[in-house]
């Protein structure tokens, strides 16, 4: 992950392989449908996509962080 700064904001990237960056979106998109869905969520998890990359634990750790930064977008104060 890189930090780069545009004033006195910082913005989070994180550096996704060609394979991982679909497989990144529709876990955030599946975030997103089960954060807004109620009831009981029968769809694919994004833990469930996430595992199709079969990625290290340190780095499934880390793509799952990013998946909830971007699912949950700007932190409060930062809006």
């Amino acid at each position: 992950m890189c930090e780069t700064t545009r004033g006195d904001r910082y913005i989070r990237v994180m550096d996704l392989t060609l394979q991982e960056q679909p497989v990144v979106r529709r876990a955030v998109a599946a975030y997103k449908a089960k954060k807004e869905y109620e009831g009981p969520f029968k769809g694919t998890t994004a833990d469930e996509i996430l595992e199709e990359l079969k990625p290290s634990p340190i780095r499934w750790t880390a793509l799952a962080a990013y998946v909830i930064h971007v699912g949950e977008g700007p932190a409060r104060r930062s809006r």
